[in-house]
């Protein structure tokens, strides 16, 4: 259980570091989250945020993760020219 709680503390110390890396505006997550604007800058200047809070942010955070993952795979789609034209998918799906 210690463990657990270790973990758990350095997620939540390392979480601003996290949220300042991110592509994502401090409004924009701000606004995903519901996080009231004075509460979530408090929150980064002191590392503390919330379990709950901390969720949110983590699943928004992944979802930048995931979606920066499959632009890589298509530009790297386009650069080894695997491509297809419009009319090469819609012969193919229709």
């Amino acid at each position: 259980m210690q463990l657990l709680l270790q973990e758990v503390r350095v997620l939540l110390d390392s979480l601003p570091q996290k949220i300042k890396k991110s592509n994502f505006k401090t409004a924009s997550l701000i606004k995903m989250t519901g996080i009231p604007s004075a509460t979530f800058y408090k929150r980064m200047n002191d590392a503390s945020f919330t379990i709950d809070e901390a969720e949110k942010i983590v699943k928004i955070l992944e979802l930048e993760k995931k979606l920066n993952l499959e632009l890589n795979k298509g530009e790297l789609d386009i650069a080894n020219n695997n491509t297809a034209t419009i009319e090469e998918l819609e012969a193919r799906y229709s």
